[in-house]
């Protein structure tokens, strides 16, 4: 959950890391909303948005719901996921440190 290390636990990054982590199927508004938390009046709102801006995109329509996917051919969507793969290394070399400091030295 990188993006969410750098931005919070906010609408936005929740949904790009939930496709990100997510990137090889495609899910309805209603699957993300059960998912992450979001909505489904908010997803109304950002889902476009990131259709517009070619980080996800649809893939097809099942009765009347339309689903989703990660657009991970997008030059935009690499950008994230290089962030996001960032984001966890820092993260986890700090929580590392973070162990190491405090465990006790043997003797």
């Amino acid at each position: 959950m990188s993006i969410i290390h750098i931005f919070g636990g906010k609408p936005i990054p929740k949904v790009l890391d939930f496709f990100r982590v997510n990137s090889f199927w495609d899910y309805s508004l209603r699957d993300v909303s059960k998912e992450t938390g979001i909505s489904y009046r908010s997803l109304q709102e950002i889902i476009p948005r990131f259709v517009e801006a070619g980080i996800l995109v649809q893939t097809r329509t099942e009765g009347k719901a339309k689903m989703y996917k990660f657009n991970s051919e997008n030059r935009l969507s690499e950008q994230i996921q290089d962030i996001a793969i960032e984001s966890d290394l820092q993260f986890g070399e700090a929580l590392a440190k973070k162990e190491t400091l405090e465990k006790p030295i043997p003797l």
